[in-house]
């Protein structure tokens, strides 16, 4: 895989994270200042991957509190139907 083949997957990732939930306003300051930095500042595919890493990991971060909220709330879900079938 060359670096515009990487720089692509990034692009295609970095979409469907954009479409699928807003940051919040933390990380939407970051997030903006990387898109800032990879459209003005970035001069070749090596540096824009570079920086593409950075934002995907701001969604990944943003999503790992959902993903724990969402298992926190099925765990405890069910231990609280354990409870009411054995009352």
């Amino acid at each position: 895989m060359n670096d515009e083949e990487v720089y692509r997957l990034h692009l295609q990732l970095l979409n469907v994270y954009e479409k699928s939930i807003r940051p919040s306003g933390a990380n939407q300051r970051q997030i903006d200042h990387y898109k800032q930095q990879l459209f003005m500042y970035a001069e070749d595919n090596v540096q824009r991957i570079f920086v593409l890493n950075q934002l995907l990991k701001l969604h990944e971060d943003s999503r790992e509190y959902l993903v724990k909220d969402c298992a926190d709330r099925y765990f405890s879900r069910d231990h609280y139907e354990d409870t009411e079938s054995s009352v």
